[in-house]
């Protein structure tokens, strides 16, 4: 029915729809990669203002990401290290197969708390201590011929701290396959009844002056 440049506008569209929430854009650096031969990174953990929206992609190549790694389903695990002073987070994740040529399948993505310095959380697995997971829905994508999935982790409240967005799935094209993704950090907001409390606030210091006046 649609074609596959269709599609790319498609995910396209969506990726500038979720970088417009927010007034910075910029990207989440990459800080792991392990597939089934081992883990490869600089280990950066990245200190992300807020708010803001950021991008993160891999791409793997052939025969990379297609052999499960030791004790899990999936090929390839990646993980973006970040830090915030505490916001409310989302995050879209998509990939597009093309036929045997590129493709990814069992796109999932996690986002972990993070105590630095600890072992890297696996998502699926028992978490070390202090970690705790927050699950996205994925989304299957089957239009002309051509698949995809999109995974979305819905707004979410992260306290000041350290976190991990994990990307996992197996790469299952012949050439290799690949994922793109935003996430997006906004204060946190007040609770509905504190600007009342405050203007009451102001008011009754106001009142005070005057009355000392």
């Amino acid at each position: 029915m649609y074609g596959k440049e269709f599609l790319r506008l498609i995910f396209a569209g969506v990726l500038t729809l979720a970088a417009a929430h927010s007034a910075t854009a910029s990207t989440v650096a990459l800080s792991y990669t392990t597939t089934s031969i081992g883990t490869t990174g600089s280990g950066a953990n990245t200190s992300l203002p807020v708010p803001g929206s950021y991008t993160y992609a891999d791409t793997f190549g052939a025969g990379s990401g297609a052999t499960p790694v030791s004790g899990t389903p999936y090929g390839f695990f990646d993980d973006y290290l970040f830090t915030i002073s505490g916001a409310t987070a989302d995050s879209i994740t998509s990939t597009i197969n093309l036929g045997s040529t590129l493709s990814i399948n069992g796109l999932q993505v996690g986002l972990f708390s993070y105590v630095n310095g600890q072992t890297l959380p696996i998502y699926g697995t028992t978490l070390p201590p202090g970690s705790v997971q927050v699950d996205g829905w994925s989304t299957p994508i089957n239009s002309g011929g051509t698949t995809g999935i999109v995974n979305v982790i819905p707004p979410t409240m992260l306290p000041s701290g350290s976190y991990v967005l994990e990307v996992l799935g197996t790469v299952s094209g012949s050439a290799g396959g690949s994922y793109s993704g935003v996430l997006n950090l906004a204060p946190v907001p007040l609770p509905a009844g504190l600007p009342l409390l405050l203007s009451g606030l102001g008011a009754l210091g106001l009142y005070s002056r005057r009355r000392a006046a």
